[in-house]
């Protein structure tokens, strides 16, 4: 695992102007790659990488690597490489060092493009072709590994960080506020957006080819294409998931180095530590909770059962107020764009008490927006009948009622009437008006309220739309399924656990995530993967052999930490100071009246607002960590 930077210009390249560049460019990566720090460059191309060593930590393996005419920065893990090279070498190819790097260099050299569906596992890399004069930037299937460009004077920019690829740019591009809009829609940017004007996301499946007539985008990979035939019989799809599954644990079990597994309360890491413990490993699990917090919050019990059970070496992390708060920095700073899912906080005190045991974990990610595990998807199912309910009764009784509920998470009942009133607010309109609504964390009218310029933000049901006729399913919520697989997993999910692990120098791999995995899951109907009261249903029918039957029956709990007590309680001055109102007046971004009106709602407990101020928060905190110039 690593991190990297470049520019290509077809110009030319001055190596005395570019050479401090790449140098703060290795400084920014340097958590990402602590094991060594490169830089290698020609007449118009210039690479940096960083490296953490987990395959061939030999000095053969060194990044950038040059070979088969090619020169390669890299980002991430082949987990098939052995039988790539097996295949390479038949073809005679010669390989010096014992990695997967050197293997996607022959294998492009080999096939070009046609190496992509060949590979399994999660990268990001730029391969230069001097002889072609061409830059191929690629992204893995799902964007589980960063890339960012931009173009600009004849030249192109690209790095796995933003602050990376800013180090190699001649000005700080502009805050980008069509991208502030979107965060505050949905706690996240996504791509191809960045919070910079001009800077771009390579979305997930795709690749950028660079010539000197420019850049072309192309999508090399469709899970909706690349799938099995659809299933009609429940128990031949188990049993195709289940090997599936256990293949994607299982490859990513190679490394040179000490593995470990995140462990939450839920089944989908318990699947993943179940099948580590049957492919023949000594598992070591880690699990984070809260101190002194609601149950709603607290998994370690859970968690510990399970680890009993599978007979795993077992380490908690508590985590305290204090403990948020010296974290913070570090976590802001790691992030890099803003990003406001609060639960980075945990992921990074957990990622960094894991570092200090094992340098890769493999983690449960993704089987939430796979398999249909969230209290969404549940809401979706209960939404006909709402619909159904004459509106009088619906308008005119229930909603006004709902609408008076106070809501607070630590309060089981509470938390209660906040879902109900989340689902109350968006289950009387259409599919993706529903789905859009459960996405957003601001209405419109109070995007309106916030911001001192009207939203320029592009629609977030016409995201959702496209995605959804994208995924050319007539299944809705497998349409549904699709959609959050492609804006929500990679612009939060995998955000949060790339960068919070990767602060603290740690791979985490995700077999849920496996393109074969994920192709299984899409070509079932969604009654196989849902059901009223089910969740993930074919996860708990495919594997009940492997866990306690109490461990699947347990309700579902997001990871989230107590954000409105902290924020009212022992980080209250934190949320004063990012909603002063004559910060926000010299900012000139942000109007002051609504966010104190979040502030005292949530002190009275009359509504949940954190994720709101965490949110300004969050924006607050990369102004002064990136761009003092917007800090006020």
């Amino acid at each position: 695992m690593c991190g990297f930077a470049g520019q290509i210009a077809f110009s030319g390249i001055d190596p005395a102007a570019m050479a401090p560049r790449l140098a703060r460019a290795l400084e920014r990566l340097y958590p990402r790659g602590p094991d060594s720090q490169e830089t290698w460059l020609d007449e118009r191309c210039a690479l940096a990488n960083t490296r953490l060593s987990i395959q061939d930590l030999s000095a053969a393996a060194t990044l950038p690597m040059a070979g088969h005419g090619l020169v390669v920065a890299y980002n991430g893990e082949i987990f098939n490489f052995h039988q790539l090279r097996a295949e390479l070498e038949a073809l005679g190819h010669k390989f010096t060092s014992h990695g997967d790097t050197e293997v996607l260099l022959a294998g492009w050299r080999a096939w070009g493009e046609g190496l992509l569906p060949r590979l399994a596992g999660m990268f990001a890399f730029a391969i230069w072709d001097a002889a072609k004069s061409e830059l191929v930037l690629a992204r893995d299937r799902l964007g589980k590994k960063p890339l960012l460009y931009k173009a600009e004077a004849g030249r192109l920019s690209f790095a796995s960080e933003l602050a990376a690829l800013e180090t190699l740019l001649d000005s700080a591009p502009a805050l980008d506020t069509s991208a502030l809009h979107m965060l505050f829609t949905l706690r996240y940017v996504p791509e191809p957006l960045s919070i910079l004007e001009g800077v771009h996301k390579l979305p997930g499946g795709h690749l950028a080819r660079v010539t000197a007539g420019g850049v072309e985008l192309k999508r090399w990979y469709d899970a909706q294409t690349e799938r099995p035939p659809s299933y009609s019989d429940p128990l031949q799809a188990e049993t195709d998931l289940v090997a599936r599954f256990d293949e994607a644990v299982r490859c990513r079990l190679v490394a040179d180095v000490p593995l470990g597994v995140f462990l939450s309360g839920g089944i989908d890491s318990a699947l993943v530590a179940a099948s580590m413990v049957r492919a023949g490993e000594a598992v070591r699990s880690f699990t984070v909770g809260f101190a002194g917090a609601a149950d709603y919050y607290e998994e370690r019990p859970a968690a510990e059962r399970v680890a009993k059970y599978l007979g795993t070496e077992h380490t908690v992390l508590e985590i305290s107020p204090a403990d948020a708060r010296n974290a913070l920095d570090a976590v802001f700073i790691g992030l890099v764009e803003p990003f406001a899912d609060s639960s980075a906080i945990p992921t990074f005190l957990l990622a960094r008490e894991t570092r200090r045991h094992v340098t890769v974990a493999l983690s449960g990610d993704g089987a939430d927006e796979v398999f249909g595990g969230y209290r969404k998807y549940q809401g979706e199912l209960m939404a006909a009948r709402y619909h159904a309910l004459p509106r009088f009764l619906r308008r005119g009784l229930i909603e006004p009622f709902v609408a008076l509920l106070p809501e607070r998470k630590s309060s089981p009942l509470l938390e209660r009437a906040r879902r109900l009133r989340r689902f109350t607010q968006h289950a009387g309109e259409d599919a993706v008006g529903r789905q859009a609504g459960w996405m957003r964390l601001m209405s419109e009218a109070e995007m309106a309220q916030l911001f001192a310029e009207p939203n320029r933000a592009p629609s977030l049901r016409d995201k959702v739309a496209a995605l959804r006729h994208e995924s050319g399913d007539a299944d809705p919520l497998n349409a549904m399924l699709y959609a959050d697989t492609h804006l929500g997993l990679p612009g939060d999910m995998l955000v949060k656990s790339d960068r919070m692990s990767m602060a603290n120098s740690l791979e985490v791999r995700c077999p849920f995530l496996d393109h074969r995995v994920v192709e299984c899951a899409a070509a079932m109907p969604s009654a196989f993967k849902l059901a009223p009261g089910e969740g993930k249903r074919v996860l708990r029918r495919a594997f009940a052999d492997r866990l306690p039957a109490e461990v699947f029956a347990l309700p579902k709990k997001g990871f989230e930490i107590p954000t409105a007590e902290w924020l009212t309680g022992p980080l209250e001055d934190l949320t004063r100071r990012s909603i002063d109102a004559g910060r926000l007046g010299r900012q000139g971004i942000f109007q002051p009246e609504l966010p104190r009106l979040w502030y005292d709602d949530l002190k009275a407990g009359r509504r949940d607002t954190s994720e709101k101020l965490w949110t300004l928060i969050a924006f607050q905190a990369w102004c002064e960590n990136f761009r003092p110039d917007l800090a006020a």
